[in-house]
This record gives structure tokens, sequence and C-alpha cells, in this order.
């Protein structure tokens, strides 16, 4: 098996910490409930602790196929983000699970997308897609983390995505969420709040339930379609999971 590279990473600044209960639920009934600012999950063979932060607040969900979680975010209010949401799943952390969470590798300083069928495996990024590394480090995790804009679609619904996994040991939490509009330039980023929530999470090394079920050979994606209440309503993106194979999944 290939060795795993990971990139070097730097740590962020802590954000204040919130707590709420005002977050909407369009998901199946959570397997654990909130009852602290800062509490323990399973995600899989993941076991972690994750702050609720930004009047979010993390959750991990009973009849999603395999498990994982979701941290519900605001898209109204002052704290509100571009998205109502974003998913994290567990996977074992080996080069083929980490390349296919990330749907990209990080080789030689750079990071390289799947090719097309019929043609090379992995295959540089468009220029126009900006990939660029984001440096995240947390208390006993290293972090592998990019962003990448998308290059097609309808210009006016194009976003800039964060792609991450937290490695520890043997195991990595993955995900990625959009956190910019490309057309809207005015528009703030979320970036910087959500490594501000994914940075302070810590692993927790204790033995995980017999019956949790690893995430692993899977990763997700987000439906980018536009939510409008109006026309003159900023659009969002609301978290939607949609759960892929590995042996599908990149390749075009």
């Amino acid at each position: 098996m290939k060795k795993l590279i990971l990139c070097p990473c730097v740590a962020g600044m802590a954000a204040a910490q919130y707590f709420s209960t005002a977050a909407a639920q369009d998901f199946a009934q959570p397997l654990t409930g909130r009852t602290s600012t800062t509490a323990e999950h399973v995600v899989g063979s993941c076991r972690f602790s994750i702050a609720n932060m930004f009047d979010g607040h993390f959750e991990a969900f009973d009849g999603s196929s395999p498990v994982q979680g979701g941290y519900l975010l605001p898209m109204t209010g002052p704290k509100a983000f571009l998205t109502d949401g974003f998913g994290i799943f567990c996977v074992d952390a080996s080069e083929e699970r980490i390349t296919s969470a990330l749907n990209a590798r990080y080789v030689a300083g750079k990071w390289l997308r799947h090719g097309p069928v019929n043609g090379p495996e992995f295959i540089q990024f468009e220029k126009q897609a900006n990939a660029r590394t984001v440096p995240m480090k947390g208390a006993n995790w290293t972090g592998m983390a990019y962003t990448d804009d998308d290059t097609t679609g309808d210009e006016r619904q194009r976003t800039r995505v964060f792609h991450f996994c937290l490695i520890h040991k043997s195991r990595a939490l993955c995900g990625n969420t959009p956190v910019t509009w490309l057309a809207d330039r005015k528009t703030r980023s979320d970036l910087d709040r959500i490594k501000a929530i994914l940075e302070p999470v810590e692993f927790v090394d204790t033995p995980t339930p017999v019956d949790a079920n690893a995430i692993s050979g899977v990763t997700t994606f987000f439906d980018r379609q536009n939510n409008r209440d109006d026309e003159n309503r900023t659009p969002r993106i609301p978290i939607q999971h949609q759960i892929f194979h590995e042996s599908t999944f990149g390749r075009s």
C-alpha cells in the first residue's frame, strides 16, 4: 500500500463558542442529543468531541446508510451560512480512502483531480478551479484540506467548495461544503467559520460500540441547487446527503 502523503498544516485561531437549540432539523432522528456546549459523538468507527458554535450543532443521524453525521447551521439572521449544514463521515485513513473522500490527491505540492475514463488516473485541476491548500491543525489530528471553484454549470450558481479530512491514527473524519458564491464577490465566505468549527475537534481513543458501522469507501456531496424564497433573496444551498461508492466515484 502506498504511503499517505500529508500536506503541511498549521493551527488556526479558535473562535467564540455558542450553544443553540434553534437550528431547523430536516434529517432523521438523531442518535445523540445536545446537552452541553461540547459533546462526544460516534460516527461509524470514529469517536470524537465537537463544540456547538455560531448557533449551530452537530448530530449523528439514524436512518442514513452508512451512518453519518451533520453539523446543522442557521440560514437566517446575523450568523447565517451559505448552507444549512455540512456532512461529516468516517473513513479508514489509507491513501485510497482519503483520496476518495477528498476527491483529489495531494502530490509534490499540488492537488490533482480524478482523470477521465480511459485517461490518466489523476490530472491537474483546471487553472480556473483555483485549487488551494487550506492549512488546518488540531489537538490530536492532522488536517488535509483544500478549496476548488466550480468551473461548469450556471455561472450564477457556481461556488467555492471546501474539502477536508481530519486524520487521527487509522481513522479520519471527512466532508465538504460550499463556502462562497463565485458570482457575488461581496458575499462573505464561510471558510473561516467552518475551520473554526472543525479545528477544536478532538478524537477520543476509547472503544467504539461493537455495532458501529465503519463508513469506509464512501463520500458525500451536496446538491448545489438554489433555495430561493423570492428573486431578491440571496440563494442558499440546502444540505443533502448523497452517497457514492468508490468504484463509481470521481471518474467521468
